[in-house]
C-alpha cells in the first residue's frame, strides 16, 4: 500500500505544483514570481525526503501523505513573503529594500508559525505508533527545511532574478 501511495503521490505532486504556481502567477500577476516560488516550495520536500533516505530508507504509508500535507502548510509562507516583498516593490522600493520590508512584515510571524509546527508535529515522534512518529519526524523536517530556504534562499533568488526597476512594477 506504501509504494502504490507513493507512487500515486509522484504522479500527482507535480501536478499539484503546477497548479500552485499558476494561481501564484495569478494572484502576483507577474510570471517571475510565479516561477522564483517554485524552488522554495519544491525543495524542503526533496531535502526532507533526501534525509529521510539517509536516515532510515523505508517509506511507509504515513510518509507518503507527507509531501503533500508539508506542501500546503509551506506554501503559505512563501505567499506571504511574496506578496509583501511585491507590495514594497510596487510602492517603488528597490530589490534589496524590497526584501527588507518583507522580512520586517513578516519575518517574526514566519518564524513562530514554524515553531509551533515543528513543535507540534515533534510531539507525534514521542508515538509508540511507528506511522505517527515517522509522519512527525518527516514533516517537522521538512517545514523546518521550508523556513531557512524561506529565509536565505527566496530573498537571494529575489535579488537575482527581479531585476526589474520598480517603476516599472507600479
Amino acid at each position: 500500500i506504501g509504494e502504490r501511495n507513493m507512487a500515486s503521490m509522484l504522479k500527482t505532486l507535480p501536478l499539484a505544483l503546477v497548479l500552485i504556481s499558476l494561481l501564484l502567477i495569478f494572484s502576483l500577476r507577474s510570471w517571475r514570481m510565479g516561477l522564483i516560488s517554485l524552488l522554495p516550495n519544491i525543495a524542503p520536500a526533496a531535502i526532507g525526503f533526501g534525509i529521510w533516505g539517509w536516515y532510515s530508507g523505508e517509506i511507509n504509508l504515513g510518509l507518503s501523505v507527507v509531501a503533500s500535507l508539508s506542501l500546503g502548510i509551506i506554501v503559505d509562507d512563501t505567499v506571504h513573503f511574496l506578496a509583501k516583498y511585491q507590495h514594497a516593490r510596487q510602492e517603488g522600493r528597490d530589490a534589496e529594500a524590497a526584501v527588507r520590508y518583507a522580512f520586517n512584515s513578516v519575518g517574526r510571524a514566519l518564524w513562530i508559525t514554524t515553531a509551533v509546527l515543528v513543535i507540534g508535529f515533534s510531539v507525534l515522534m514521542l508515538s509508540s505508533f511507528r506511522l505517527n512518529s515517522d509522519m512527525g519526524l518527516l514533516t517537522a523536517i521538512i517545514i523546518l527545511t521550508a523556513l531557512v530556504i524561506d529565509f536565505l534562499f527566496l530573498p537571494a533568488f529575489l535579488l537575482k532574478f527581479d531585476t526589474k526597476d520598480s517603476k516599472r512594477h507600479a
